[in-house]
């Protein structure tokens, strides 16, 4: 239950500060006093969209706190869930600064805009006098027979599936256009794999096959120096093993006689044994033979064709081109999945359709029922409320498929007069009836919701009289159950209120104030004359005032 309502610095309201009880409390005051601001300020405290222009200061924040007081422990879980500490009294609070920033705090927490909405909307329900155009619309409509029928998790449930379904089929649109997509580019990438494939590459192949080229084109000379070596070395009467034999027995000869010859026959003899180790490694070497044209065409033809796949695919070398190729590869693969995802999709497609199906089926169940219990409902409401003659219904036609709101399209039908046929609502509802419909929606919908707080903002345009007084009985039994606040200009309905505000405007150095007072029962007669009469009332204004409330009390 609303508790308390604080505002500082909103539109034309500098400073407020307001205890509200149970039971009826009526506000009333002149067109542009700032009732509806008042409650635009609660709007504001319960999660609504804020408005830099509200500040009453652009120097000074604007705080709004909303006091509650909660009569269980139903919120308990969701506190423990979002990491807050819970106390039966709860303080909703907003903060606005100049340039429309905003902040959220419960209990001195902060928290996100869409929490305290949460939070809020478990607590109170703000009805707005275009609430009751509102109700005119399909989703207004579907909205209020769910929450009443009690098929709202359900439709929750469905709205989920349906939005799945939906993302799905997204999800599998673009998976079919990059098919195609993959498609044309795969033929592309299929002719470059099997040019890179058939080019069988190889790691460093280039720089080997530069080498062979050389040798190959150097054939003649490469045998002609290995020749001479093995000559010079040792092949030839004259080769240095020869000499250096010939050489070394003539040293040997004089060693003994002439000892300083003995370190140069020393060294003649090391320079024989390495002579002999070159003429060795240079028999291993294999020259490339005779000259050999075809197998240099051959190495040539393989060069100039890694040559041209490196400078077209522009890689560095071969290795690039290796890489490359292992990432054409991948991606083969990945455009080749697609055909699995498109099957996957269509599976999961299937699987949804039959889901929502049965969960429309349910849902629509459920609103069959809820319709069998609220026709007759609002029809004896609306009776009360002076329409003797109304016939209301609500029309579920069956759809061949699920649409946003089930297999139901759901139509709300209205007749005012007798004999007239039922139609569309928002072909044949006045303002004064749509007002009278939505109350006696909103009244069943308040017991059953069990919300704490119910806030009606001038629903009862274009009704007055009898039917007005009948609005305000059925008002005063609602808030036997709940908290209601309700800002009208309705004499009949404001003399129901257990207690009564009025707000008035001042101007004072050439800027314009709001301000709200609790009336006492004398002053709460002189109100609802002037609502009667206007101001100042009248004898016979005040004397129906009084009879007014005096019939109330009976």
């Amino acid at each position: 239950m609303l508790t308390r309502l604080t505002i500082q610095n909103y539109a034309i309201i500098s400073s407020l500060d307001i205890d509200i009880r149970p039971g009826l409390t009526i506000i009333t005051g002149e067109t542009g006093a700032g009732k509806s601001i008042l409650l635009g300020a609660l709007g504001l405290a319960l999660g609504r969209r804020a408005d830099g222009k509200a500040l009453n200061d652009d120097n000074e924040k604007c705080i709004i706190e909303a006091q509650f007081n909660l009569k269980d422990e139903t919120l308990k879980p969701l506190f423990l869930a979002e990491g807050l500490d819970y106390d039966s009294i709860l303080i909703c609070r907003r903060e606005l600064s100049s340039g429309g920033r905003s902040r959220s705090f419960i209990n001195d927490t902060p928290v996100s805009l869409k929490l305290l909405q949460e939070v809020t909307g478990y607590l109170i329900e703000l009805h707005h006098q275009h609430d009751n155009l509102a109700l005119q619309s399909k989703e207004y409509q579907v909205n209020v027979l769910d929450t009443i029928s009690k098929s709202l998790p359900l439709y929750k449930e469905y709205t989920a599936l349906y939005a799945e379904l939906n993302s799905t089929k997204h999800k599998l649109t673009e998976a079919k256009e990059a098919e195609l997509s993959a498609s044309r580019k795969k033929d592309f990438l299929k002719f470059q794999l099997e040019e890179l494939e058939s080019a069988k590459l190889t790691p460093g192949e280039i720089s080997s096959l530069e080498a062979s080229q050389n040798m190959l084109e150097h054939a003649e000379a490469i045998d002609h120096v290995l020749a001479q070596l093995q000559s010079v070395f040792s092949d030839s009467s004259q080769s240095l093993n020869n000499q250096l034999t010939g050489l070394i027995k003539q040293v040997e000869a004089i060693r003994k006689v002439y000892e300083p010859i003995s370190e140069i026959a020393d060294r003649i003899l090391a320079l024989r044994v390495e002579i002999q180790d070159l003429s060795l490694e240079a028999g291993r070497l294999d020259g490339p033979g005779q000259s050999d044209p075809t197998k240099l065409a051959k190495v040539q033809a393989r060069l100039n064709l890694l040559y041209s796949l490196v400078k077209k695919y522009n890689c560095q070398d071969e290795d690039g081109l290796v890489s490359l190729q292992k990432e054409m590869i991948a991606e083969w693969n990945t455009l080749t999945s697609v055909n699995e995802q498109i099957l996957l999709l269509e599976e999961k497609i299937n699987q949804l359709n039959l889901s929502i199906r049965e969960k429309a089926k349910a849902l629509s169940a459920s609103r069959k029922s809820g319709v069998k219990k609220l026709i007759p409902e609002v029809t004896k409401l609306l009776h009360e409320l002076g329409m003797l003659n109304a016939q209301f219904t609500i029309d579920l036609s069956p759809l061949e498929l699920p649409g946003v709101y089930g297999l139901d399209d759901i139509n709300f039908m209205f007749s005012a007069n007798k004999g007239s046929a039922l139609q569309p609502l928002q072909a044949v509802a006045s303002g004064g009836e749509l007002s009278r419909l939505s109350l006696a929606l909103k009244s069943i919908y308040a017991v059953q919701a069990q919300l704490p707080t119910i806030i009606f903002d001038e629903i009862d345009t274009g009704i007055s009289g009898e039917v007005a007084w009948r609005m305000g009985q059925l008002i005063k039994g609602l808030a036997q159950g709940q908290q209601i606040l309700m800002i009208t200009h309705s004499p009949q309905i404001a003399s129901h209120a257990t207690h009564q505000y009025h707000v008035s405007k001042q101007t004072e150095d050439e800027k314009d104030t709001s301000s709200i007072q609790e009336l006492t029962p004398d002053q709460r007669i002189v109100e609802i004359a002037k609502m009667v009469s206007g101001d100042p009332p009248s004898k016979e204004a005040l004397s129906n005032a009084k009879s007014l409330i005096a019939a109330v009390k009976k």
